[in-house]
């Protein structure tokens, strides 16, 4: 069965699987919308519930189409026609999220042939 995206990211930063979620989300926030949270969460606490949710599934991806299918039901279903979300882009961007699971991805295929062209050393 193939690692999913969370596994795969959390092993090559170093970064703890509690902390994957939180650090995905400064990440991959528009940088105004990084300025302006602390503000905007004391008003809607629960403004980030549904990019929480989005990276949850992603961390669960075991597929750069399935972590691309998440982003497009989050766009069509949480931010067209929301005038913060979209026009004023307090939202998560899709596109710096697809980037950083590419280059995950990427890494992991490298490094999965890398290994494989090894020779056995167990049977020398």
């Amino acid at each position: 069965m193939p690692e999913n995206f969370k596994k795969i990211f959390c092993r090559q930063t170093g970064l703890a699987d509690d902390r994957f979620v939180p650090f995905l989300l400064r990440r991959c926030l528009f940088n105004r919308f990084l300025i302006l949270s602390p503000l905007l969460r004391v008003v809607r606490p629960n403004l980030l519930f549904h990019e929480r949710r989005l990276l949850e599934q992603v961390g669960k991806a075991c597929s750069l189409k399935e972590i691309q299918n998440e982003v497009d039901f989050y766009q069509h279903k949480y931010v067209v026609n929301s005038i913060l979300k979209d026009a004023l882009k307090f939202r998560l961007s899709g596109m710096k999220l697809m980037n950083l699971a590419n280059r995950a991805y990427s890494r992991n295929a490298k490094a999965e042939s890398r290994q494989q062209a090894r020779p056995d050393e167990a049977g020398v």
